[in-house]
């Protein structure tokens, strides 16, 4: 089959196109950007985009909050409880609804052992391609199961990916809910390295950052063992500097909020 010369492609051919190779391309570029490279730090200027989610705290006390989405797993869950109980740091995990309703025992434990529970959605869609209502279900469902499981309602939410929109904003507060995303993020799902993890989150903490990590996935089995790593190391060398380990919710309560 011998191609058409570019010139006599119709337009609808030329869009395709355009949006095939960008589709391609683009998730791509970001991958490697993002595995080999400290470029990818959007979160960091998130508050230029929207004041209506919380991307840090503005304080001068040596106070962070580590967070961890996804979860629980019934594998790195546990080993991540194991250490910051060990180590007496206190988290903020944004779960999952489907992983709530696998592994109820396990949010049992994280709740008793003095930790903050967030809501991270049901199922990890992309939310900004739903509906409002799809949304509203999709958070709702999930902290009506939170509550079931634990006793209490859940207060913050997680956007998945941490993708919003002004619709996906009006559906969360509309829930009764926070937006929460942070602006620390070391890329830790790609498995770029303990050390590279560790070198990324100490080069970007500052008091009052929210640090994004992972302790499971969205599907599938996945890999967390250079996140559980690095934690442990990352919480030694924060202690080193004076910082100090709170939730998310005792973070935002430090402006009176």
């Amino acid at each position: 089959m011998r191609l058409k010369p570019f010139q006599k492609w119709k337009k609808w051919e030329i869009t395709t196109f355009v949006l095939i190779s960008a589709i391609v391309t683009l998730p791509t570029a970001y991958f490697i950007l993002s595995y080999y490279t400290n470029i990818i730090v959007f979160e960091k200027y998130g508050h230029l985009f929207s004041n209506r989610v919380v991307w840090s705290v503005d304080t001068d006390e040596k106070v962070v909050a580590f967070t961890f989405d996804d979860g629980p797993n019934e594998t790195y869950t546990p080993q991540l409880l194991d250490i910051l109980a060990r180590k007496e740091a206190k988290a903020t995990f944004f779960l999952l609804g489907k992983h709530v309703e696998k592994y109820p025992e396990i949010v049992k434990r994280i709740h008793s052992e003095g930790h903050e529970i967030g809501n991270h959605s049901f199922k990890h869609s992309f939310l900004p391609l739903y509906s409002k209502s799809y949304v509203k279900r999709q958070i709702e469902s999930t902290s009506a199961l939170i509550e079931k499981t634990v006793g209490t309602m859940p207060i913050y939410f997680r956007p998945p990916m941490g993708l919003f929109t002004p619709s996906m904003l009006d559906a969360i507060s509309e829930s009764g809910m926070t937006a929460v995303v942070g602006e620390v993020y070391p890329r830790d799902p790609y498995n770029p390295g303990t050390d590279k993890i560790v070198e990324r989150v100490m080069s970007r903490i500052e008091p009052g950052s929210i640090i994004i990590l992972h302790d499971s996935g969205t599907f599938g089995k996945v890999d967390r063992s250079q996140t559980i790593k690095a934690v442990s190391i990352i919480i030694d060398r924060l202690r080193e500097r004076g910082y100090s380990f709170l939730t998310v919710g005792e973070l935002i309560g430090l402006n009176g909020s």
